[in-house]
């Protein structure tokens, strides 16, 4: 029976160990058979022989609460499947293009790039995403166990997913300061994810991740924290429109770092999603539970911004109000 829809999407950056990868609901195959490239033209033509084309069809349009597309769900399917493509493991992975059919008209729909799609990211990546068809059954297991929280569909984790895929979608050059923001919108990601608060940021974001974490020794978790703090002075250098110092240069020009950030982002939005309460108030409590400020902490806080107080009347004035409160 010919399906009610089908998707086509344009993967770039991707690699694996046979030409056509089988998922149980979709497939991913190269275009490197003049065949197969020629049969995916007439739907992106703007495909390459070193791309790759996914496919999913559907026997009945799925349903969806807004469906001003016209395709129900589908283009939900298609942003859940990039989001946890990338959340299984680092790589540039790159949808650049959706194309939807149905047997009832000869025209292609073709979505508007927005977080998931997107031609940002070259198809020459330096980090290539390699999956291979052995590794396909353990990614599904990977995908219904986060389907499955109850996390997944909670305000938080909407936000989450939404940093995570900018994040991915944007060109990532350590060479050009204007082209590192995946920096601000990865960590973005991990502080709707720990942060609900406006105070401490960076210091609960790595102790908080920690605590998720669970490091199995202390050298593990000092290079966590280290990790945390330095990318988040760069992102904190970024967002309030100061240069990068030569030393932050340094650290996003390091590969292997920039890797090991890469997946560590990973691994602590899988711990949330797998650990964090979907409600409001049962997260912050969770949260709190993981690590809060000390009072010592907030007096040193108190003592550091008194000391930038120049008007020496506001500095009695409070003292006075400290002393009686």
């Amino acid at each position: 029976m010919e399906p009610a829809a089908t998707v086509r999407v344009l993967v770039r950056n991707f690699s694996s160990d046979t030409n056509q990868v089988q998922f149980s609901k979709f497939e991913i195959e190269s275009m490197r058979d003049s065949n197969k490239w020629d049969a995916a033209r007439k739907y992106i033509p703007e495909v390459m022989r070193n791309e790759w084309v996914l496919t999913r069809e559907y026997d009945v349009i799925p349903p969806a609460y807004e469906a001003w597309s016209g395709f129900g769900a589908i283009p939900n399917d298609i942003e859940d499947t990039l989001l946890l493509l990338r959340l299984y493991k680092p790589g540039d992975l790159a949808f650049a293009a959706v194309i939807f059919t149905t047997p009832e008209t000869n025209s292609l729909a073709r979505q508007c790039p927005y977080r998931v799609i997107s031609t940002l990211v070259s198809n020459h990546s330096l980090r290539p995403y390699t999956l291979n068809q052995a590794e396909t059954a353990d990614w599904e297991k990977f995908e219904a166990g986060l389907r499955a929280s109850p996390a997944w569909e909670s305000s938080w984790f909407k936000i989450c997913r939404r940093c995570f895929l900018y994040g991915g979608s944007q060109e990532f050059n350590p060479n050009f300061e204007f082209d590192i923001d995946r920096v601000i919108d990865y960590t973005s990601s991990l502080e709707a994810a720990l942060i609900p608060e406006h105070d401490f940021l960076s210091r609960r974001l790595c102790n908080r991740a920690l605590k998720l974490l669970e490091p199995q020794s202390d050298t593990e978790s000092k290079a966590i924290k280290v990790l945390l703090k330095k990318m988040y002075g760069i992102r904190s250098s970024l967002v309030h429109g100061s240069p990068l110092k030569d030393e932050e240069k340094v650290i996003i020009q390091q590969k292997e770092l920039w890797l090991s950030f890469e997946q560590l982002v990973r691994t602590i939005l899988i711990c949330a999603l797998r650990n964090v309460p979907s409600s409001e108030t049962d997260r912050r409590t969770y949260l709190s539970g993981l690590y809060e400020p000390s009072d010592q902490d907030r007096a040193d806080k108190l003592r550091e911004d008194f000391r930038t107080i120049k008007d020496i009347q506001v500095k009695q004035v409070l003292l006075n109000e400290l002393s009686t409160s």
